[in-house]
Protein backbone atom coordinates (compact mmCIF):
# COMPACT_ATOMS: atom_id res chain seq x y z
CA UNK A 1 0.00 0.00 0.00
CA UNK A 2 1.48 3.34 -1.05
CA UNK A 3 0.79 6.45 0.97
CA UNK A 4 -1.24 7.02 4.13
CA UNK A 5 -4.44 8.21 2.48
CA UNK A 6 -6.43 7.00 -0.54
CA UNK A 7 -4.94 8.09 -3.85
CA UNK A 8 -6.92 10.10 -6.38
CA UNK A 9 -5.86 9.51 -9.99
CA UNK A 10 -7.45 11.94 -12.41
CA UNK A 11 -5.15 12.20 -15.45
CA UNK A 12 -2.64 10.25 -17.55
CA UNK A 13 0.14 12.27 -15.90
CA UNK A 14 -1.06 10.98 -12.52
CA UNK A 15 -0.92 7.40 -13.82
CA UNK A 16 2.63 7.87 -15.10
CA UNK A 17 3.68 9.40 -11.77
CA UNK A 18 2.08 6.51 -9.92
CA UNK A 19 4.15 4.01 -11.94
CA UNK A 20 7.42 5.76 -11.07
CA UNK A 21 6.62 5.69 -7.36
CA UNK A 22 5.39 2.10 -7.47
CA UNK A 23 8.53 0.83 -9.23
CA UNK A 24 10.96 3.26 -7.60
CA UNK A 25 12.67 3.99 -10.90
CA UNK A 26 12.00 5.14 -14.46
CA UNK A 27 11.71 2.06 -16.71
CA UNK A 28 13.78 1.82 -19.87
CA UNK A 29 12.94 -0.39 -22.86
CA UNK A 30 10.06 -1.82 -20.89
CA UNK A 31 6.33 -2.36 -20.93
CA UNK A 32 4.36 -1.62 -17.77
CA UNK A 33 0.82 -2.89 -17.27
CA UNK A 34 -1.63 -1.88 -14.55
CA UNK A 35 -4.73 -3.97 -14.00
CA UNK A 36 -8.03 -2.24 -13.32
CA UNK A 37 -10.90 -3.23 -11.04
CA UNK A 38 -13.61 -0.93 -12.28
CA UNK A 39 -12.12 2.51 -11.65
CA UNK A 40 -9.55 1.26 -9.16
CA UNK A 41 -5.94 0.38 -9.92
CA UNK A 42 -4.87 -3.20 -9.24
CA UNK A 43 -1.53 -4.90 -9.80
CA UNK A 44 1.50 -3.43 -11.58
CA UNK A 45 3.59 -5.56 -13.93
CA UNK A 46 6.84 -4.50 -15.60
CA UNK A 47 8.41 -6.58 -18.36
CA UNK A 48 11.47 -5.98 -20.48
CA UNK A 49 10.55 -4.92 -24.00
CA UNK A 50 10.65 -7.85 -26.43
CA UNK A 51 13.89 -8.64 -28.20
CA UNK A 52 14.04 -9.39 -31.93
CA UNK A 53 13.76 -13.13 -31.25
CA UNK A 54 10.39 -12.78 -29.47
CA UNK A 55 7.38 -12.82 -31.78
CA UNK A 56 4.35 -10.58 -31.10
CA UNK A 57 2.23 -13.66 -30.36
CA UNK A 58 4.78 -15.01 -27.87
CA UNK A 59 5.08 -11.72 -26.04
CA UNK A 60 1.33 -11.18 -25.95
CA UNK A 61 0.84 -14.68 -24.52
CA UNK A 62 3.39 -13.93 -21.79
CA UNK A 63 1.66 -10.68 -20.86
CA UNK A 64 -1.75 -12.35 -20.84
CA UNK A 65 -0.42 -15.20 -18.66
CA UNK A 66 1.00 -12.89 -16.01
CA UNK A 67 -1.98 -10.52 -15.90
CA UNK A 68 -4.40 -13.44 -15.64
CA UNK A 69 -3.23 -13.94 -12.04
CA UNK A 70 -5.29 -10.88 -11.10
CA UNK A 71 -8.63 -12.64 -11.35
CA UNK A 72 -10.59 -9.52 -10.41
CA UNK A 73 -9.24 -7.38 -13.25
CA UNK A 74 -11.66 -6.14 -15.89
CA UNK A 75 -9.29 -3.88 -17.80
CA UNK A 76 -5.64 -2.93 -18.25
CA UNK A 77 -3.56 0.22 -18.73
CA UNK A 78 -0.46 -0.19 -20.90
CA UNK A 79 2.68 1.96 -21.03
CA UNK A 80 5.66 1.49 -23.34
CA UNK A 81 8.93 3.06 -22.16
CA UNK A 82 11.50 3.40 -24.91
CA UNK A 83 13.62 5.89 -26.83
CA UNK A 84 13.17 4.02 -30.09
CA UNK A 85 11.95 6.30 -32.81
CA UNK A 86 8.43 6.55 -34.21
CA UNK A 87 8.84 6.15 -37.99
CA UNK A 88 6.18 7.42 -40.39
CA UNK A 89 3.62 7.32 -37.62
CA UNK A 90 4.44 3.75 -36.60
CA UNK A 91 5.32 3.64 -32.92
CA UNK A 92 7.98 1.33 -31.45
CA UNK A 93 6.86 -2.25 -30.83
CA UNK A 94 3.65 -1.59 -32.73
CA UNK A 95 3.18 -5.23 -33.79
CA UNK A 96 3.74 -6.46 -30.25
CA UNK A 97 1.41 -3.82 -28.84
CA UNK A 98 -1.33 -4.75 -31.29
CA UNK A 99 -0.93 -8.43 -30.38
CA UNK A 100 -1.17 -7.56 -26.68
CA UNK A 101 -4.26 -5.45 -27.32
CA UNK A 102 -5.97 -8.33 -29.14
CA UNK A 103 -4.94 -10.95 -26.56
CA UNK A 104 -6.18 -8.93 -23.60
CA UNK A 105 -9.42 -8.05 -25.36
CA UNK A 106 -10.03 -11.76 -25.97
CA UNK A 107 -9.26 -12.46 -22.30
CA UNK A 108 -11.94 -9.99 -21.16
CA UNK A 109 -9.44 -7.46 -19.83
CA UNK A 110 -9.21 -4.93 -22.67
CA UNK A 111 -6.65 -2.16 -22.73
CA UNK A 112 -8.52 0.94 -21.60
CA UNK A 113 -5.74 3.38 -22.33
CA UNK A 114 -2.10 3.29 -23.34
CA UNK A 115 0.86 5.63 -23.54
CA UNK A 116 4.34 5.85 -25.02
CA UNK A 117 6.99 7.42 -22.77
CA UNK A 118 10.47 8.47 -23.89
CA UNK A 119 13.21 10.24 -21.97
CA UNK A 120 11.89 13.55 -23.29
CA UNK A 121 8.08 13.28 -23.64
CA UNK A 122 4.96 11.14 -23.44
CA UNK A 123 1.94 10.64 -25.66
CA UNK A 124 -1.04 8.36 -26.20
CA UNK A 125 0.01 5.08 -27.82
CA UNK A 126 -3.21 4.05 -29.56
CA UNK A 127 -4.85 7.21 -30.88
CA UNK A 128 -7.28 8.07 -33.64
CA UNK A 129 -6.72 11.79 -34.14
CA UNK A 130 -3.91 14.34 -34.05
CA UNK A 131 -5.03 15.95 -30.77
CA UNK A 132 -4.56 12.83 -28.65
CA UNK A 133 -1.25 12.01 -30.38
CA UNK A 134 0.32 15.33 -29.49
CA UNK A 135 3.50 14.71 -27.46
CA UNK A 136 3.41 16.11 -23.93
CA UNK A 137 6.37 17.25 -21.80
CA UNK A 138 7.52 15.05 -18.91
CA UNK A 139 7.14 18.11 -16.66
CA UNK A 140 3.43 17.33 -16.63
CA UNK A 141 4.27 14.09 -14.82
CA UNK A 142 6.61 15.62 -12.25
CA UNK A 143 4.22 18.54 -11.74
CA UNK A 144 1.14 16.35 -11.36
CA UNK A 145 -0.95 16.51 -8.20
CA UNK A 146 -0.41 12.82 -7.49
CA UNK A 147 3.37 13.11 -7.75
CA UNK A 148 3.34 15.99 -5.27
CA UNK A 149 1.05 14.05 -2.95
CA UNK A 150 3.25 10.94 -2.97
CA UNK A 151 6.44 12.91 -2.36
CA UNK A 152 4.72 14.72 0.52
CA UNK A 153 3.86 11.31 2.02
CA UNK A 154 7.49 10.22 1.83
CA UNK A 155 7.60 8.23 -1.41
CA UNK A 156 10.71 8.50 -3.57
CA UNK A 157 10.33 7.90 -7.34
CA UNK A 158 14.08 7.26 -7.66
CA UNK A 159 14.39 4.80 -4.77
CA UNK A 160 15.07 2.04 -7.27
CA UNK A 161 18.38 3.50 -8.45
CA UNK A 162 21.11 1.48 -6.78
CA UNK A 163 23.68 3.16 -4.57
CA UNK A 164 26.97 1.47 -3.76
CA UNK A 165 28.74 2.38 -0.48
CA UNK A 166 32.46 3.08 -0.68
CA UNK A 167 35.03 0.83 0.97
CA UNK A 168 37.76 2.71 2.83
CA UNK A 169 39.54 -0.10 4.66
CA UNK A 170 42.82 -1.90 4.03
CA UNK A 171 42.05 -4.15 1.07
CA UNK A 172 44.96 -6.66 1.32
CA UNK A 173 44.43 -7.10 5.06
CA UNK A 174 40.68 -7.61 4.72
CA UNK A 175 41.04 -10.08 1.86
CA UNK A 176 43.59 -12.06 3.90
CA UNK A 177 41.23 -12.19 6.89
CA UNK A 178 38.33 -13.39 4.71
CA UNK A 179 40.60 -16.03 3.17
CA UNK A 180 41.74 -17.22 6.60
CA UNK A 181 38.12 -17.64 7.73
CA UNK A 182 37.24 -19.77 4.70
CA UNK A 183 40.44 -21.84 5.05
CA UNK A 184 39.35 -22.83 8.54
CA UNK A 185 36.10 -24.36 7.25
CA UNK A 186 35.64 -27.96 6.21
CA UNK A 187 32.79 -28.73 3.80
CA UNK A 188 32.73 -32.37 2.71
CA UNK A 189 29.14 -32.49 1.39
CA UNK A 190 27.69 -29.27 -0.12
CA UNK A 191 24.17 -30.66 0.35
CA UNK A 192 24.63 -31.45 4.06
CA UNK A 193 22.96 -28.44 5.60
CA UNK A 194 23.36 -29.89 9.10
CA UNK A 195 27.17 -29.72 8.97
CA UNK A 196 28.71 -27.41 11.63
CA UNK A 197 29.93 -24.86 9.08
CA UNK A 198 26.47 -24.68 7.50
CA UNK A 199 24.50 -24.42 10.73
CA UNK A 200 26.93 -21.89 12.17
CA UNK A 201 26.88 -19.60 9.13
CA UNK A 202 23.12 -19.87 8.69
CA UNK A 203 22.51 -19.06 12.35
CA UNK A 204 24.90 -16.10 12.25
CA UNK A 205 23.09 -14.63 9.23
CA UNK A 206 19.68 -14.95 10.86
CA UNK A 207 20.91 -13.56 14.19
CA UNK A 208 22.51 -10.54 12.49
CA UNK A 209 19.40 -9.49 10.53
CA UNK A 210 18.16 -6.13 11.75
CA UNK A 211 21.48 -5.27 13.44
CA UNK A 212 24.72 -3.52 12.55
CA UNK A 213 27.42 -6.20 12.82
CA UNK A 214 30.85 -5.56 14.31
CA UNK A 215 33.91 -6.00 12.09
CA UNK A 216 34.59 -9.65 12.92
CA UNK A 217 30.94 -10.62 12.38
CA UNK A 218 30.82 -8.70 9.12
CA UNK A 219 33.88 -10.53 7.78
CA UNK A 220 32.39 -13.92 8.71
CA UNK A 221 29.17 -13.02 6.88
CA UNK A 222 31.11 -11.90 3.82
CA UNK A 223 33.26 -15.04 3.92
CA UNK A 224 30.11 -17.18 3.92
CA UNK A 225 29.16 -15.68 0.55
CA UNK A 226 32.52 -16.76 -0.90
CA UNK A 227 31.93 -20.43 -0.08
CA UNK A 228 29.47 -21.46 -2.84
CA UNK A 229 27.68 -24.23 -0.92
CA UNK A 230 27.19 -22.03 2.15
CA UNK A 231 26.27 -19.03 -0.01
CA UNK A 232 23.56 -20.89 -1.90
CA UNK A 233 21.96 -22.14 1.33
CA UNK A 234 22.03 -18.64 2.86
CA UNK A 235 20.49 -17.16 -0.29
CA UNK A 236 17.67 -19.71 -0.15
CA UNK A 237 17.15 -19.02 3.57
CA UNK A 238 16.05 -15.51 2.60
CA UNK A 239 12.83 -17.00 1.22
CA UNK A 240 12.54 -20.31 3.11
CA UNK A 241 14.71 -22.03 5.73
CA UNK A 242 13.11 -25.41 4.91
CA UNK A 243 15.83 -28.04 4.38
CA UNK A 244 13.73 -30.08 1.96
CA UNK A 245 15.84 -30.38 -1.25
CA UNK A 246 12.85 -29.81 -3.55
CA UNK A 247 11.87 -26.66 -1.66
CA UNK A 248 15.47 -25.43 -1.84
CA UNK A 249 15.47 -25.91 -5.63
CA UNK A 250 12.10 -24.19 -6.01
CA UNK A 251 13.30 -21.20 -4.02
CA UNK A 252 16.52 -20.70 -5.96
CA UNK A 253 14.81 -20.60 -9.37
CA UNK A 254 11.76 -18.62 -8.21
CA UNK A 255 9.23 -21.46 -8.28
CA UNK A 256 8.44 -21.29 -4.54
CA UNK A 257 4.63 -21.03 -4.39
CA UNK A 258 4.13 -19.59 -0.89
CA UNK A 259 4.37 -15.98 0.27
CA UNK A 260 7.93 -15.08 1.31
CA UNK A 261 8.54 -13.46 4.68
CA UNK A 262 9.05 -10.02 3.18
CA UNK A 263 10.26 -8.58 6.50
CA UNK A 264 13.13 -11.09 6.43
CA UNK A 265 13.80 -10.31 2.77
CA UNK A 266 14.00 -6.58 3.49
CA UNK A 267 16.26 -7.21 6.50
CA UNK A 268 18.57 -9.37 4.36
CA UNK A 269 18.72 -6.69 1.67
CA UNK A 270 19.60 -4.04 4.28
CA UNK A 271 22.28 -6.27 5.80
CA UNK A 272 23.85 -6.94 2.40
CA UNK A 273 23.89 -3.24 1.55
CA UNK A 274 25.56 -2.49 4.88
CA UNK A 275 28.15 -5.23 4.36
CA UNK A 276 29.30 -3.59 1.14
CA UNK A 277 31.00 -0.94 3.31
CA UNK A 278 33.15 -3.69 4.82
CA UNK A 279 33.84 -5.47 1.51
CA UNK A 280 36.75 -4.59 -0.81
CA UNK A 281 35.84 -4.15 -4.47
CA UNK A 282 37.53 -7.44 -5.41
CA UNK A 283 35.23 -9.39 -3.08
CA UNK A 284 31.88 -7.74 -3.84
CA UNK A 285 30.55 -9.88 -6.70
CA UNK A 286 28.66 -12.37 -4.45
CA UNK A 287 26.98 -9.50 -2.58
CA UNK A 288 25.89 -7.78 -5.78
CA UNK A 289 24.59 -11.07 -7.20
CA UNK A 290 22.65 -11.75 -3.99
CA UNK A 291 21.11 -8.27 -4.10
CA UNK A 292 20.18 -8.80 -7.74
CA UNK A 293 18.41 -12.06 -6.87
CA UNK A 294 16.47 -10.38 -4.04
CA UNK A 295 15.23 -7.60 -6.33
CA UNK A 296 14.28 -10.17 -8.96
CA UNK A 297 12.18 -11.89 -6.31
CA UNK A 298 10.51 -8.57 -5.57
CA UNK A 299 9.58 -8.20 -9.24
CA UNK A 300 12.11 -5.45 -9.84
CA UNK A 301 14.01 -6.92 -12.75
CA UNK A 302 15.52 -3.59 -13.82
CA UNK A 303 17.15 -3.12 -10.42
CA UNK A 304 18.21 -6.76 -10.43
CA UNK A 305 19.88 -6.20 -13.79
CA UNK A 306 21.76 -3.17 -12.43
CA UNK A 307 23.19 -5.22 -9.56
CA UNK A 308 24.07 -8.15 -11.81
CA UNK A 309 25.80 -5.87 -14.29
CA UNK A 310 27.80 -4.38 -11.42
CA UNK A 311 28.69 -7.90 -10.27
CA UNK A 312 29.87 -8.76 -13.79
CA UNK A 313 32.00 -5.61 -13.89
CA UNK A 314 33.53 -6.69 -10.57
CA UNK A 315 34.27 -10.29 -11.56
CA UNK A 316 33.68 -11.47 -15.13
CA UNK A 317 34.21 -15.11 -14.11
CA UNK A 318 31.74 -15.13 -11.21
CA UNK A 319 29.58 -18.16 -11.98
CA UNK A 320 26.55 -17.24 -9.83
CA UNK A 321 26.31 -13.87 -11.55
CA UNK A 322 26.37 -15.56 -14.95
CA UNK A 323 23.58 -17.97 -13.99
CA UNK A 324 21.37 -15.29 -12.43
CA UNK A 325 21.88 -13.00 -15.42
CA UNK A 326 20.63 -15.75 -17.71
CA UNK A 327 17.63 -16.31 -15.43
CA UNK A 328 16.66 -12.62 -15.31
CA UNK A 329 17.24 -12.12 -19.03
CA UNK A 330 14.70 -14.81 -19.91
CA UNK A 331 11.99 -12.47 -18.62
CA UNK A 332 10.76 -15.16 -16.24
CA UNK A 333 9.24 -13.85 -13.01
CA UNK A 334 9.20 -15.61 -9.64
CA UNK A 335 5.87 -17.28 -8.91
CA UNK A 336 5.23 -15.00 -5.93
CA UNK A 337 5.25 -11.92 -8.17
CA UNK A 338 2.27 -13.15 -10.14
CA UNK A 339 -0.23 -12.92 -7.27
CA UNK A 340 -1.15 -9.84 -5.24
CA UNK A 341 -1.45 -12.11 -2.19
CA UNK A 342 2.21 -13.18 -2.34
CA UNK A 343 3.94 -10.34 -4.20
CA UNK A 344 6.09 -7.68 -2.58
CA UNK A 345 3.93 -4.57 -2.16
CA UNK A 346 6.01 -1.98 -0.33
Amino acid sequence: MMGKTPLSVSSPADILAYVLHTLGFTPQDSFVFLTMHGKQLGATLRLDAPGPEVSPAQYAATVRHYLAHDGEADGVLSIAYTDRATIDGTKPYSEHSTAIDNALDTAGTPIRDSWLVTSEQWETYFCQDADCCTPRPLDEVTDSMLNAHLIYEGSNPTAGTITIPDYTGNTPETLDRIGDIITGWTITDPADWTAPVMTGCRALWQETLGTVPDEDTALHLIAALHAPAVRDRIIADTISTDDDPDTFAQVVIGRYPARPDWDRVDATQNLLTGLLSSTPSEARAPLFAFLGWIHWYKGRSSIAAQYLTTAQDTDREHRLTQLLTQLVNTGTLPVCVTSKDTAYQR
